[in-house]
Formats: structure tokens, C-alpha cells, sequence
């Protein structure tokens, strides 16, 4: 971790100087050299954050466990930048689930008492985030994630300054992504423009996906013509579009679902984004989704499918799926699972 340190130590030390030099030098700087140095400004900044976040967590004060060694990158990027999405994902699901009930008990949030937050706080809260999420699982790290993200939603735009200046200014790809997704997780409106630049201009994949999955969170009534926007690009990244369609099935749009079921059907061959997109259906929890689900189970979808369908068309109280269920339950070609859920299925919305 030391060997991490010095030569980022030595970067931020020389774009400092350059930055302070070139001021030095310009005595009325042009808009385009201002805009340079601001730029330096940035990442002088975040790289002194990053050094903080991990010397500390070098010498244990910054994490509860010990710091974990990255190993070589190469072939997992991808992987890794999947479980990290899945990650927060969880995460902020169970963070929103908490404020949820907060606000059912009539509970208040107190501020923290102290001096107001900066945006120097809110990147060093952000690069501890990323040290505890980067080091595996196990419950202190989930937790102290938790209490992380949980910090910087209560420093409200300061948090978001910071993460918008992560990505904007960052050169590392992976912290990028992370500061696209937290700035949806957190619903920083303020970050839709540079969320939608670098969906539609960035050539890094995997960071377009992260901007889509923030762009997805945000909720706000202007990201819905940019998701429909991406939706209806055929030729765009399948991942991509699955979050413009999730989205906008979550502010209820019939598009969005639409796309969802278009998604999983034209991933049947590879199976790349199938699980994700029949996740996502099944997530919404009301009739929306539920043709859709009679026509999984009719199908020859992978049993898995057809079992999590039959039990979705169950809990919505779907008397229309009673034919296909009871062709299902007496068919002698299909698997003994299919048959049984079928009939239990069948039974439970009241065939006879």
C-alpha cells in the first residue's frame, strides 16, 4: 500500500506546482487557462483525499480490517465493476428502506453538531468508501460502507460537489464509476448534465453504464425524456439501456416495462443482462409486469424463470394465468418442479 502512496504523493505535489506556476506566470489568465487550472485545482484535490483515505487505511485507523492487496486487474475489470454496481445497489436499497421507515415513525434526523462539511470532507469520506467496497465482503465492511454513503447523503450538495468533481476531473475509471453511481444513489439533481455527457459522448463502457445506473436513480421528471431517449436506441450497450428502461418503469412508465421484456427476450441468446432485466420486471411488485410473466412461463425459458414467473402471477392474484397453469400441472413432458409449482400455483388462486 506504501508503494501506492509515495508515487501518487509525487503526482499531487506536481500538478500542484504546475497549477500554482502557471497562475504565477499568466498574469490575466484567459478563460480557457482558468478553466485549466480549476481543472488542476480538482485533481490536486481528489488525489490528496485518495492518499489520506489510504495511508490511513495503511496503517489501520481508516477501516476495520486490514487493507487488502489489489492483485493484477486485467480480465475481472468487468466482474468487478459488476459486483461493485451490485454493491451499491444493495446498499442503497437498504438505506432508502431505513429512511423509509424513519419517516413512518415521524422520526427527525438531527445534523451533526460540528463545522459545515466541505468538500475536501465529503472526498475523504468518498475514498474510504471506496477502501472499505473495494476490500470484499464481511459485516464490518458492509457496514462501515453503510455509515460512509450514510454521511454523505447528510452533507446534501457538499457531497455531491465532490462527486461531481470526481467525475469529472478524476483519471482513475473505477472511482469514476463509483462517484456516478453514488451521485444517483444520493439523487444529486445537480448532476443529470454530466450524467448524460457521459452517456452520450464517453467511449469508456463501463463508465456510460455507471452514468446510466446514477441517471436511473436520480428521479427527477427531467431525466425521464433522456432515458426514453436511450431506451429507443437500438444500437446502444444493452446495459445501458436496461437502466433508461428500469427507470422509467419506475416512474411508471409503460415504455420502461416494454423495454425490460424487450430486453430479456433479445438476451435469450448470450444471456447477457437476462437475469438483471427479469429482476428488475420483478422488483415493481404490482400487475405491470404480469403478461409478461404468463408469457415466461408458457415459454421454454430457462426453469428458473418460469419459477420465480409462477410465483410472481401467485402474489399478484392473477386468475387469468389459471388455463396456462393447468396445462402446465398436467403435462407429462414438463420438468416434476414446473408441475408441482403449477399446481400449488393453481391451487392457491382458487382453480378447481
Amino acid at each position: 500500500m506504501r508503494r501506492l502512496v509515495w508515487p501518487l504523493a509525487v503526482v499531487a505535489a506536481f500538478l500542484a506546482g504546475w497549477a500554482l506556476a502557471g497562475v504565477a506566470r499568466t498574469p490575466p489568465p484567459s478563460r480557457d487557462a482558468a478553466r485549466e487550472t480549476e481543472h488542476l485545482r480538482q485533481q490536486v484535490t481528489t488525489l490528496q483525499a485518495r492518499l489520506h483515505a489510504r495511508d490511513e487505511v495503511a496503517a489501520g485507523q481508516g477501516s476495520p480490517g486490514p487493507a487488502v492487496s489489489r492483485g493484477p486487474r486485467a480480465a475481472t475489470q468487468v466482474e468487478a465493476g459488476v459486483t461493485a454496481a451490485v454493491r451499491e445497489e444493495r446498499l442503497v436499497r437498504e438505506l432508502r428502506s431505513r429512511a423509509g421507515a424513519t419517516a413512518e415513525n415521524g422520526a427527525t434526523r438531527t445534523a451533526p453538531s460540528g463545522p459545515p462539511p466541505t468538500v475536501e470532507t465529503a472526498l475523504d469520506r468518498f475514498y474510504r468508501y471506496l477502501e472499505a467496497t473495494r476490500g470484499g465482503e464481511g459485516r464490518e465492511r458492509w457496514q462501515r460502507a453503510r455509515e460512509l454513503v450514510d454521511e454523505l447523503r447528510g452533507m446534501g450538495d457538499v457531497a455531491g460537489k465532490a462527486l461531481m468533481q470526481v467525475l469529472a476531473a478524476g483519471n482513475d475509471s473505477d472511482e469514476r464509476r463509483a462517484a456516478a453511481r453514488l451521485l444517483g444513489s444520493l439523487q444529486i439533481p445537480q448532476s443529470l448534465p454530466l450524467l448524460k455527457d457521459i452517456i452520450e459522448k464517453d467511449d469508456d463502457i463501463l463508465l456510460r453504464r455507471a452514468a446510466a445506473s446514477g441517471l436511473r436513480q436520480l428521479q427527477t421528471p427531467e431525466s425521464i425524456p433522456i432515458m426514453e431517449h436511450i431506451l429507443l436506441n437500438s444500437a446502444d450497450d444493452r446495459f445501458v439501456r436496461l437502466s433508461a428502461a428500469y427507470g422509467l418503469a419506475e416512474a411508471g412508465r409503460p415504455l420502461g416495462v416494454n423495454g425490460l421484456a424487450q430486453i430479456f427476450n433479445e438476451s435469450a441468446v448470450d444471456g447477457r443482462g437476462r437475469e438483471m432485466a427479469f429482476r428488475s420486471l420483478a422488483s415493481l411488485n404490482d400487475a405491470r409486469p404480469v403478461p409478461f410473466m404468463r408469457a415466461v412461463i408458457a415459454s421454454d425459458a430457462e426453469p428458473s424463470f418460469r419459477l420465480r414467473a409462477i410465483q410472481y402471477v401467485t402474489a399478484q392474484g392473477d386468475r387469468q394465468s389459471l388455463p396456462t397453469l393447468q396445462v402446465l400441472m398436467q403435462s407429462p413432458t414438463e420438468q416434476a418442479s414446473i408441475r408441482d409449482a403449477a399446481a400449488q400455483a393453481y391451487r392457491t388462486l382458487g382453480g378447481k
